[in-house]
């Protein structure tokens, strides 16, 4: 056993493989009950990768609008949100089967994921191998990373991402030959672009603040700068299918903004520390104060200072410390945060990197490490099993709420069109179909809706999730409308007694193209409510009415230069594969 371990090869796969089994084991409560944890944007998220889902399996497939998924209302939603990542998760949801086999798929791979990606992180900034393995776990089991896996909260993704993110700043101090770092710069970037805007935003900050000390130290001043430069260039065109829809849509479409958050300080951790929904929880508030003391006792190296006070800025800033409420009025730009918990994740990511780092500087100051290493392996193991216990409780907290009539919290805006508990709970069963419980459970989210103009929105009385609720989840229409996807159109067919204005459960974009009763609409054929819900004068009888999106020419050129701009990527690793190996 000790010459297995020898060898570092072998101390690696080990590690990966510890990684693997506990990921696993974290599943535990949900395995054993067969219960699913749905929290506040499990609706919004399960809709996105059912209909990314059903467009792979039936090959209808439509990057824009959703035909299968809310409420097959035509509504955009995954070509701004992480398109490549929502099919991505289609497929992982269709291999499943089920949603209960999906959710324990997704909750061990977020966790394995974001520990993996932290171990690289420790690893490359050179620190050794078991205290980077037993942070690597303990980061996986916060709650803030766990926060997909109970609560669907969609930027617990990032937890996987960042720390790569992080490590390609590193290399902004630490390396030499800066054209390197391209690659790494180009991947973590297209990565969080491609899954979570946010994310890319939080790197952005990160990288920008390693850059520039980078830069100001740099002897190479020119080589850092056009590395960044070519960097980002190609990071432009990687992700040309995310930001492209999204500039031209914006452009051609009065969009709402996702939820705007009036009360944002009451999101901003607190200092309740038992609680793990606020998200400062013993173990993040346990590895914040071991590295304040660590810094104590060692003498804190340039990279450590930058981590460290980095982490220190972001923990600041998703605190109550900021009065946000009086900040975000100012700076609208801000409330696009809407969370400032959000924070919290790449302050938690540095944290854990800066602790990394002062256990390696008090090991390599001092003489006597025997005893020392002990007590710090000891503690480093405390707060790995103080999360694991704590991840462990909040998996029973929601197979709590599973239990209950609601099968979740209290949800703002959620429709149960099914009251009894045991058939809302039989509607997740593989039995029932993915799209059952979808049905039976609809939220009324306005994200991306087209409002007429932009004083609607500024209007005291106007309420998009009532007007939502009204035009697409108890439409009167909905009981008579049959609807059908078919050589990637939405078909609708109901029978009409009159030829008075009727409003139709779909939602209406500037390149929506609409054939009613064989005949294409033009813009003065028909109008739209306040949210951009169809609405049109039926014939007396059967009516069909035909929904498709027409992408633009360039679009499709977009779409060419990112997935060409992948192979240059996959060719800029290779050559520097070869280049290390030489």
């Amino acid at each position: 056993m000790k010459r297995f371990f020898s060898k570092r090869k072998n101390q690696l796969f080990f590690s990966v493989g510890l990684i693997l089994v506990i990921s696993i084991a974290l599943q535990s409560v949900q395995i054993m009950n067969k219960n699913l944890y749905l929290g506040p944007d499990w609706l919004f998220h399960y809709n996105r990768f059912y209909d990314a889902a059903q467009q792979i399996k039936e090959g209808n497939f439509q990057y824009f609008i959703s035909m299968y998924g809310f409420s097959q209302s035509a509504r955009i939603v995954n070509a701004f949100y992480g398109p490549m990542f929502a099919y991505l998760q289609g497929l992982i949801l269709l291999l499943c089967g089920s949603w209960l086999k999906y959710q324990l798929v997704s909750n061990f791979l977020i966790t394995f994921l974001s520990a993996i990606s932290m171990l690289v992180l420790l690893i490359k900034t050179r620190n050794r191998l078991p205290v980077s393995l037993i942070l690597s776990i303990t980061y996986a089991t916060f709650y803030v990373v766990q926060s997909w896996s109970f609560n669907q909260a969609f930027g617990s993704w990032g937890a996987a991402i960042i720390p790569l993110g992080v490590l390609a700043g590193t290399k902004f101090i630490t390396d030499v030959n800066h054209f390197k770092t391209i690659p790494w710069l180009v991947l973590t970037m297209t990565l969080a672009i491609q899954v979570h805007l946010l994310t890319a935003l939080f790197l952005i900050a990160i990288l920008s603040i390693f850059f520039i000390i980078g830069f100001i130290q740099s002897n190479d001043k020119k080589n850092l700068f056009v590395s960044v430069l070519i960097a980002a260039i190609i990071t432009i065109f990687t992700t040309a299918n995310v930001w492209y829809p999204l500039l031209e849509t914006s452009i051609e479409n009065q969009l709402l903004r996702p939820f705007v958050n009036a009360d944002m300080e009451s999101s901003a951790i607190r200092l309740f520390i038992d609680k793990p929904a606020n998200h400062l929880t013993m173990a993040t508030f346990g590895l914040f104060v071991f590295q304040y003391l660590l810094l104590l006792f060692i003498k804190v190296g340039k990279l450590n200072k930058i981590v460290t006070f980095q982490s220190f800025v972001f923990f600041i800033l998703s605190s109550r410390i900021i009065p946000w409420n009086e900040i975000a009025p100012k700076f609208p730009a801000l409330m696009m945060l809407q969370f400032p918990s959000r924070l919290f994740l790449p302050a938690i990511v540095l944290g854990v990197l800066s602790v990394a780092l002062s256990v390696e500087s008090l090991f390599e100051d001092r003489q006597k490490q025997l005893k020392k290493s002990y007590i710090v392996y000891m503690i480093l193991i405390g707060l790995c099993l103080m999360g694991i216990k704590i991840q462990h409780d909040s998996a029973n907290e929601k197979l709590t709420f599973w239990k209950t009539d609601t099968l979740q919290p209290k949800i703002y805006h959620t429709v149960f069109k099914e009251e009894e508990p045991n058939l809302l709970r039989q509607s997740f069963d593989k039995e029932a179909g993915l799209n059952k419980p979808l049905t039976l459970i609809v939220k009324a989210t306005h994200d991306y809706l087209p409002v007429k103009n932009n004083d609607i929105t500024l209007d005291e009385d106007f309420n998009p999730a009532g007007e939502y609720k009204n035009a697409i989840i108890n439409n009167p229409l909905d009981k008579d409308i049959s609807k059908e996807v078919k050589d990637r159109q939405l078909k609708l067919e109901w029978e009409s007694e009159n030829n008075q204005e009727a409003v139709l459960p779909i939602i209406v974009y500037k390149r929506t193209q609409l054939i009613l009763n064989g005949e294409a609409l033009a813009k003065d054929e028909f109008k739209t409510n306040k949210i951009g819900a169809l609405v049109v004068n039926p014939k007396v009888g059967d009516n069909v009415l035909t929904v498709q999106y027409n992408a633009s020419p360039l679009f499709r050129y977009m779409m060419v230069v990112s997935f060409l701009s992948w192979f240059a990527l996959i060719f800029l690793w290779a050559r520097n594969l070869l280049i290390r190996e030489r």
